[in-house]
């Protein structure tokens, strides 16, 4: 057998090792058999081709292959096989989230009472239904009463209310 072949066969065997570490959990060790039969190629190179080509087996060992190795992990996703392996996160729907988001827009202005203090997140109570409920700003004390403004990311926003001369409740 050629050197040329056994060096390439080094490589190609130092190179399948750590990608095999990837996946394997092996506790540093394939890592090590990994980086020295890259050291073992690398050491052939420099005895059988002189140290120029040495130099150069050095900067693939060092910087060709890892920037290869990253490009390959960033777009292994993009592969069959990487499909395979890493599934797409999926779209998340009110059912999974357990939050019935078309309930909590029916109760977008309707009026209630802070049952525990919203720091920014607390129960509010609306009409004997108890919510939690998110604070528009800042906190709010237990026992406030309180106007649901808005539905944002499946979380009912309430803003401290207060009471004007004619007795109704306006935002703060």
């Amino acid at each position: 057998m050629s050197e040329l072949v056994v060096i390439g066969l080094l490589f190609a065997a130092g190179l399948a090792v750590l990608v095999a570490d990837i996946f394997l959990p092996s506790h540093f060790v394939l890592t090590v058999v990994g980086l020295g039969l890259l050291a073992a190629g690398t050491y052939r190179v420099f005895v059988h081709f002189g140290s120029t080509a040495g130099f150069c087996a050095i900067v693939s060992c060092v910087v060709v292959w890892p920037v290869l190795a990253y490009i390959g992990v960033k777009n292994l996703h993009r592969t069959p096989i990487g499909r395979r392996l890493i599934h797409p996160n999926t779209e998340r729907t009110p059912q999974d989230v357990g939050i019935d988001v078309e309930r909590l827009t029916t109760l977008v202005g309707a009026r209630g009472v802070a049952r525990t203090p919203l720091r920014p997140v607390g129960i509010c109570e609306f009409e004997q239904d108890r919510v939690a409920c998110l604070a528009e700003v800042g906190q709010i004390d237990a026992g406030t009463p309180v106007i649901a403004i808005a539905v944002r990311s499946a979380q009912l926003v309430v803003a401290a209310a207060r009471h004007t001369q004619s007795g109704r409740q306006e935002r703060e």
